[in-house]
Order: C-alpha cells, then structure tokens, then sequence
C-alpha cells in the first residue's frame, strides 16, 4: 500500500515471510467524513447560542449569563483547528493552559495533532498475537532531522501512531480506530528512504514520566552523579514503537548507556522498524534466549541500542545463568509490557517466576526500576483492580528493593494522560539523613538532573521538566505488614467464586 507521505506501506503475515497484499483504503481514514459532520455541529450549535439569546428575557439574565458563560466556554474548549480537528483543553474556561515544555517537540500544546481525528494507514502487520496497525497524522512543526543531515525540504516530519487488535478470522487488518493505543511517535519520512525515528521526541506522557523517575531515582541514590555521567545499562521489557529505549540511547553521552529492550510480537517488531522509524540495525539476530544473553553479555557487535525478540522471563533467565558472578548489572529497568486485554503478563510479575528472580539478580545496588500500569482515576483499570495491583507491586518491591529501598506512586500528569499509575523502586534509597520527605528529595533530584544533565548529540539539554512528573499525585508505598495474596491466589480465589456461583451454591436459588 501506499502510504500518504510516499512511503510504501505492507501487510505482512509474521512469523511466517512477509506477504504483500493489496488493501482498499477506507474512504473515511483521512478523516475528512468526520470533519465535516464535526463542522456542521459546530454550526448548529452557535446557531442554537443564537436562538437562546434572541430569547432571553430580563427576569432570566442573571441564569442566562451564567449558562452563556458555559456555553463559551465550551465552545472555545472545542475550537477548531484549520485542519478541522477539535482543540481540546483540560480544566479550564474557554483560555488554553500556558505552554509548558515549551522546547519539548512532544509537549501537550502539538500533541493534540494525533489525539483528536482519525489517522490515515499506513501499514499492518499480523502475528499470532494478533494485528499490529500504524496510522499517520500530519505534523505542523518540521525541524528536518535526519541522521547525517539533508537538504532543506527534502525530510517531512509526521507523528505515527501504533495500535494493537486482536486477528480476525478474515485476515483482513481492522481500522485504523479499532484496537488499543500502544504508542505514538514522530518520525521524519524522506523518500526512497526508510523512516528515522525522531530520537529527542517523546510524544506520550508516560514513557517521560517513566524515565524522570528512573533518572531522578538514581541521582537521588548516588548513582547518576551529574558532573561526570557513569555507565549506566537500562532494560526496557516492552518495545511499542520504541519512543523510550530510542530517548534513552540518544540522551545519554555517547558510550555511557547501553539499552537492551525485550519484544515478544514479531508484529510489533516489524511495524517499528518499517513504520515508527525504530532502528532495524538495532534487532539483534538470534535464534532463542540462551543465544540473546550469549549477544548481550558479549557486546552485541558494538551497539548500544539493542532489541531481543525474545520474552522477557526467558531472556532474564539465560542471562542470570550466562552473567552469574559477572558485571553484566542493570542500572535502570522499565516494565512497560501488556497483554491485548492491557494487562501486565502475569509472568513478569509472579513473585515465584523466572522474571522477578532473574531480576533480582541482575541489578546493581542502587538500581531504579520502574513499572508502568494501566489504572483509571477510580483506582482501577486494564491492569486490575486494588487487590491485583498490591499484589503487582509487592512482588516487584520484595525482588528488587533491599531492607533501606523505598517505593512510591505517581500519575502522569492530569493535562496530558489520565490512564497512567507508575510505580517506582529505588533498591537501595537514599544516602544519608532521610529527614526531608522522599517526595521533596524526588523533586531536588529531579530539578538537579534537569538543570545539570549534559547536552544531547545535537546539543540541546532535556527539552522537558522532570520535577513535576515525579510527584504529580505522589504517594509513598508503604510494605503491607502481612503478604498479600498473588496474583494466582485471586485468580484461583475468583475461579473458585464463579464455580460456587454456577453450581447454585450460596444461595437458596440451589434448594
């Protein structure tokens, strides 16, 4: 398929051989259908404001004001954008939030480019995991990245978006609205050339909260000293499109950080590195787990950006027996893996499994491990409700967090996510007097690698602000004083509810 920016576009059936196969282009992808219906609300509504007001009487004014006072306000909240999309706004009356991250080529105020309107496809992939879809939306900043530079108006910027859907029986992709939103990026598009992600562009809030607390989390322990960046190793257990293992490697100096980043969909593999603009130089090429520690604990080939197509607690285990007594140590750790359903593999976080006891191993003494959950503002979400989600972070904390480590919970901002709950681990916390609150020494670490970190490759320091992302809806996680159940034990526990239910037990409805 054609792509809108020229680029080709594919379907391809893995893990068998890519097939090319030719696919109709869904009138309403472009989003136009829409945009128009949405303009013609927009008109009955200020033609319904017009009414209201020919037939407001004095009795009524004080009720009247107020009620146009809303009716403005909404209207503004939802004003148009040239390209006919709505403009959203978040808790305000008609007057948009001041910029924030104003240097950030991913912050809230361009970000609204990809959230509000229809993409159009660009390519599917499917696996047995089910489709892998990416669809782009058009970009109104162009900075003309490109690795090695190119000439002026040669490179077009666009934000890509990947979502995931169950397979179909059809083997037909579904749309570019079906399915669950993995992650969006933005990549620059040259032609005859394969999409380059724009390393320094984090456009989702979570993966930047997620590396401020692993960031801010080690320099508050001593690990990340400022005036002279240490090797740091990083681990990121889920790829999406790639945005937060592509950041990590281009922001650190150059030689100071390795990334080993886990994918178990050879769909999303290949909608990454064909689509998202994920460096395919990057995909290590082995054949099973044992072969991947073999690669990493021997240096992968010189590159510091590497990506195993393997499963996490496979991966783990082969390298705890390959880097036993070693230094291959983690510095960094980001357990940002779902399921179809949004739900953490219940494998990763099993306090008896490969992962977690591999991990445990595999980190040095002042490690920072982050965990990413998808949980709504009711406490609740894709990733579970309360009992699942202590279960989660409890065995997390007692793999990773020796006796003095400390763990803690923040959301991802309310303006720019609100599905977002991260989990923190330092496994050693902090040195010295631990008077101050943990939630203040976050945000003096995180104010310090801001204002200390050094320049990235182009020169530019962090393009956004670490302190407020590392205690926005702070809380400090405190141990339960007794276990509580696993994540077996409820499943069993509500296994066992359902088959008293359906036997009529409990109940005079089973006389």
């Amino acid at each position: 398929l054609a792509g809108p920016s020229g680029a080709s576009a594919f379907l391809s059936f893995a893990p068998s051989a890519p097939t090319a196969q030719t696919l109709p282009r869904s009138p309403a992808s472009g989003g136009s259908a829409s945009a128009s219906a949405a303009a013609a609300a927009a008109s009955s509504d200020a033609g319904r404001g017009s009414a209201t007001g020919a037939a407001l009487t004095s009795a009524a004014s004080a009720v009247v004001l107020v009620a146009s006072a809303a009716r403005g306000g909404k209207r503004a909240r939802r004003r148009r954008t040239a390209g006919g999309r709505v403009e959203r706004h978040f808790f305000n009356f008609g007057t948009p939030e001041p910029e924030i991250d104003a240097n950030d080529p991913g912050r809230v105020g361009v970000v609204k480019e990809f959230q509000n309107g229809s993409g159009d496809f660009v390519t599917a992939s499917r696996s047995d995991f089910g489709w892998a879809v990416v669809s782009e939306h058009a970009a109104s900043e162009q900075d003309g990245y490109w690795p090695g530079g190119a000439a002026e108006g040669e490179v077009k910027q666009v934000w890509r978006e990947l979502r995931l859907a169950k397979a179909t029986e059809d083997y037909l992709p579904p749309s570019v609205n079906e399915g669950t939103g993995q992650t969006v990026v933005k990549v620059s598009v040259k032609d005859g050339e394969t999409p380059v992600q724009v390393p320094y562009c984090m456009p989702l809030a979570y993966p930047k909260t997620m590396c401020a607390i692993a960031m801010a989390g080690q320099h508050l322990q001593g690990a990340l000293p400022l005036d002279d960046v240490p090797f740091q190793r990083c681990l990121v257990v889920g790829l999406g499109g790639g945005s937060m293992p592509v950041w990590l490697n281009h922001t650190f100096p150059d030689g100071r950080i390795v990334v080993d980043a886990l994918e178990i969909d050879p769909a999303v593999i290949e909608a990454a590195t064909s689509a998202m603009g994920f460096p395919s130089a990057a995909v290590r090429p082995v054949a099973d787990a044992r072969a991947a520690a073999e690669d990493a604990v021997s240096g992968a080939g010189g590159e510091s950006l590497r990506m195993y197509p393997i499963a996490g607690e496979a991966f783990l285990e082969a390298l705890g027996e390959k880097a036993a007594g070693g230094d291959y140590k983690y510095d960094m750790v980001f357990i940002d893996a779902f399921d179809k359903a949004g739900r953490v593999p219940p494998v990763l976080v099993d306090p008896e499994g490969p992962f977690l006891k591999a991990l445990s191993t595999l980190l040095t003494p002042k490690a920072a491990v982050v965990m990413n959950l998808l949980v709504g503002m009711t406490g609740s979400g894709s990733s579970g409700g309360a009992k699942e989600i202590e279960a989660m972070v409890y065995a997390v904390q007692q793999a990773c967090c020796s006796s003095s480590g400390e763990a803690f919970t923040v959301r991802t901002p309310m303006n720019e996510s609100s599905g977002n709950q991260l989990y923190g681990f330092l496994t050693a916390g902090r040195e010295g007097s631990r008077d101050e609150p943990l939630k203040e020494a976050l945000k003096n670490a995180a104010t310090a690698v801001n204002e200390g970190f050094p320049a990235d490759s182009v020169g530019s320091p962090l393009r956004f602000d670490f302190a407020r992302r590392v205690i926005f809806a702070y809380q400090d996680w405190v141990c339960p004083e007794t276990p509580p159940p696993t994540l077996k034990e409820l499943e069993a526990e509500e296994a066992a509810k359902k088959e008293h239910k359906q036997s009529g037990g409990g109940g005079w409805f089973g006389l």
